[in-house]
Parts: C-alpha cells; structure tokens; sequence
C-alpha cells in the first residue's frame, strides 16, 4: 500500500508564476522565441522548482507500519501502537483561537498541526515533553487525524456518540417471495400474416424513431445553450456559418458520447459545455469507481464522434461532392487531436487509466511525460493550440498529484465504513474549521468523490490488453480515413497536419 504524505499548502504560488511567465518572456525576447512559448516555458519552469522544493519540505509521512514527521525540526518516527493523541487551542497573530490537533510518540517527541490556518501563525504550544512547538498548517489536515484515530487506535478522542461501531450489513436481497414468473410467450411466427409482419416492423421503426428523438431531446438538455451560442457565433465570425455548423454537430455528438458512457456507468452529469477555439466539455459531479470506467468513459467520445464521421464519408463516396470530404476528415482530425495521450484530452485519461491501474506514481509521471510531448510538439509544429492544453493538463496534473495524497489516506484507514458525515465535520473542527462554516459542504463532496477514487478497481491485466488494442485501434483508423481522402480539394488541409 502506498503511503500518504501531508504537506503545508504552497503560498503565494500565483505570483511566483507570474514572475516566472516574466522572466520566461524576457529570456525569450533575448533568444528570438515568440513570447507566449517563453511565458508558458517560464510559468511551467517555476512550477516544477517550486514543487521539486515543496516536496523536499516538512512532510508527515503514513503508512501501514506508522507515522513519521520529516524535513522538519521536530523528528518524530513512531508504529501506530506507540502514538498519544490530544487537541489544543493557540492564539493565532490575528488574536483569533486556533484549534489544533497533536501526537507524539512514547518518547515524548511531538508534533502540532492544525488546517485552515489562513497562513497567520499561532503562538508555540508545549509537546508532551515540556518543548514548544509550532503548530504547522498541512493540506488534508482532518485525514491525517482520520488515519491516526483509526491506526493508532485513539477512538476515545471522538465525542461518545461518534464511538459506536457500525451496524452490520445487511444481507443482499433477494428475490421477492410471491413474485408471479415472467409469462413465457409462444413463437407464432409461422401464422403471422403478411400485413401483421408490417404492421409490426413499422410499430418498430416508429418506436425506433421515437427513441432516437427522444434521446436526441434529452441529449440537447445536457448543453449549455449559452455557450453553445457564443461557440457558433464566434466560429461564423471567423471562418463561415457552414464551418460552425459541421463543428458543432461533431463536438455535440462527441461530448454526448462521454455523456451516454456517464449515465450508463450510473454516473451524475452536470452539463455539456462549449467553450470557443477549446471544443466542449462533458462535466461529471462524480469520480471514476474504476480504472475501467474511466476508459470506457474516455473512449466513447471519439468513438461516437468517429461513427458520425462515416456519414459524410459515406454521402462523398456515392455523390463524389468534395464538401462531404472534407467535413469527414476535419471531423477524424477533430477526434484524432482528443486522442493524444495529454491530460485533460481523453487520449491522457485513457493512459491515466491505463498507468494508474499499476500505481499512482506512474500515472502522474505517464502524465508529465504526455505534457513534455504536446510542448515538443507544439513547438515543431507550431500549434498555439497545443500549448493551451498542455497548460490545462499542467495544472489538472498539478491538482491530480495534491489530491492522490489524500486518496492514499483514505485507503489507509482500517475501517473506512465507521466513518460518516458527523465523524468527518468533528475532525475538520477539532483542526480549525469550525462546524458549519460555508464550505462544509464542499468539503464532504470533495472527499466522496476522494472516497469513490480510493475504492477504484484498477484494470486487470486483459483488461489492459484489450482496452489498449481499443485505443491503438480507434486512433489508426482516423489516421486512415484522413489519409484516404488526402488527395480530394479541401480535405487534403487536414491530412497535412499530420505530415
């Protein structure tokens, strides 16, 4: 089991950046690189510093075998079975009463640690052995408190009625006792006669349209007509209503198929979302349960966007008109450009899937080195384009590696079930979040969908196999209907993209 590390949230980062953009930029007037190259390379360049540095810090490191405080003064390295549990008040530099929670070891050596401490420091408290202490702000400060009340075990700090053990699970239904059986139906195909057999095949293609506008109309209340508006205007401005039209039919059927994958896989969907000269966006209000979903999820969009591009394709091949060309292979080149293997395109959260079924570690890194790809290959092709995602993936993966610590600590806990809603509110106030501030919510969402990322079922190993032929596979035969049609007039512009 991989261990979880609590670190103190990274200050003033946006102004780091910004100075790091700057600097970028200068260096890139200096050296003949366009601007934007130097400010993106910069910005980049001092974030990872900054990270490099934040990682090397004070840390609170726990795993299976115990707790250990490193990159700090107070040195505390300890099994489970050893560590002393209590909380405290301090006077914060604003005059306002932090609370904090502190352990120390049979030793005596201590460490103080509290959240939502703003960055204002609070006056030393005394450790077991009679040290002052800085009560240090970490990120993920009531997990880290969750860990140790379940590890150690310290379940007599919960308030008594926090202290009961779960009830037992009840056992799974079964099938209802005085249920009548389905009634078997008898084939009377061979006296049905001809104008029945109509009769039925045309009720069925009735109820086949019906479906298909039904899904149609409930696919169109997952836009966000808003934006859609402003993406087809601003495409009209730019290039022509015709453009705009092809390019949102693609986007809608394609984000409609991480919509449809969502809802089957018993997923809440918030929305699609048209954002101009980005595409769109199928946004979920919940994690992955598992590796598999995740891919399946991926994988729909430019698969259902493929299927639709096989429509032009097919009107060109009978009518020879070079319209229905190029519409299909801008609308291949479309899917294909969602295929590259960077976060936030669905070609990254397919290798997310595939590298995080083996560990978090290589996920991240699979990730970064996705990243360091599309900047290569912005910079050879000159794709701005590219650049722009490569900065949305920079900071998704950014969020990914804060967030995988606290997905650690929740595998960590022996019992997860014993906690509910109430146990986790009590330890985010006992370490400086009152109960019933604002964003209790958003808290709770925030760690069921932790908790949901924790339970994820990584792919098995023929799971990875086919997943991976699915991938190669969808992305070679975009490859070939774009170079299928090079040599038709208006088409032949998407296939020089890729040469």
């Amino acid at each position: 089991m991989e261990p979880a590390s609590f670190r103190p949230p990274m200050r003033r980062l946006g102004g780091l950046l910004v100075l790091g953009g700057l600097a970028g930029a200068a260096i890139g007037l200096a050296t003949g690189v366009p601007p934007l190259v130097g400010v993106l390379f910069g910005a980049v360049a001092a974030g990872i510093s900054l990270t490099a540095r934040h990682s090397r810090g004070l840390r609170v490191v726990a795993d299976e075998r115990g707790l250990r405080v490193l990159g700090g003064a107070a040195q505390v390295d300890a099994p489970w079975a050893e560590l002393h549990l209590g909380f405290g008040i301090a006077q914060r530099a604003d005059g306002v009463a932090q609370r904090y929670a502190i352990f120390a070891d049979a030793r005596g050596r201590s460490f103080a640690f509290a959240g939502g401490t703003r960055g204002l420091p609070s006056r030393p408290v005394k450790g077991a052995d009679g040290r002052a202490l800085e009560v240090v702000e970490l990120r993920e400060a009531p997990l880290l408190l969750a860990v140790i009340v379940q590890r150690a075990p310290a379940w007599y700090v919960l308030p008594e009625s926090l202290q009961a053990a779960p009830r037992p699970a009840g056992e799974p239904a079964g099938e209802i006792e005085g249920a009548a059986p389905a009634p078997r139906t008898r084939s009377g195909g061979s006296r049905l006669g001809l104008w029945g057999l109509v009769a039925k095949l045309g009720s069925k293609i009735v109820a086949s349209f019906g479906k298909l506008g039904a899904g149609t109309l409930k696919a169109a209340k997952t836009a966000n007509v808003g934006w859609a508006v402003a993406s087809a205007a601003t495409y009209s401005l730019l290039f022509s209503w015709q453009f705009a039209l092809a390019v949102m039919v693609q986007l809608f059927v394609h984000e409609y198929g991480h919509v449809h994958a969502m809802r089957r896989t018993g997923m809440k969907v918030r929305g699609m979302y048209f954002v101009p000269f980005l595409g769109a966006l199928a946004v979920t209000e919940d994690a992955f349960t598992s590796r598999r979903q995740q891919a399946y999820v991926a994988l729909n969009g430019p698969l259902w966007g493929s299927v639709i591009a096989l429509l032009p394709t097919a009107l060109w091949w009978f009518t020879g008109d070079p319209m229905w060309a190029t519409i299909a292979a801008w609308w291949a080149l479309i899917n294909l450009f969602n295929m590259l293997p960077i976060s936030p395109l669905d070609g990254g959260r397919v290798m997310q899937a595939f590298a995080c079924s083996y560990s978090s570690g290589l996920g991240l890194a699979l990730s970064a080195l996705g990243l360091v790809a599309a900047i290569a290959l912005a910079t050879a092709l000159g794709f701005s384009l590219i650049w722009l995602v490569a900065a949305l993936g920079a900071m998704e993966l950014a969020a990914e590696a804060q967030a995988r610590h606290g997905i650690r600590a929740l595998r960590l806990l022996p019992e997860p079930a014993r906690f509910a809603a109430p146990h986790w509110l009590f330890l985010r106030a006992v370490t400086g979040s009152g109960t019933g501030a604002p964003d209790d919510g958003a808290f709770l969402l925030n760690l069921e969908r932790q908790e949901k990322a924790a339970r994820a079922t990584p792919l098995r190993p023929g799971e990875l196999l086919r997943w991976g032929l699915a991938y190669a596979g969808l992305a070679a035969a975009l490859v070939l209907l774009v170079w299928f049609m090079r040599h038709v007039p208006g088409a032949e512009a998407a296939s020089r993209v890729l040469e």
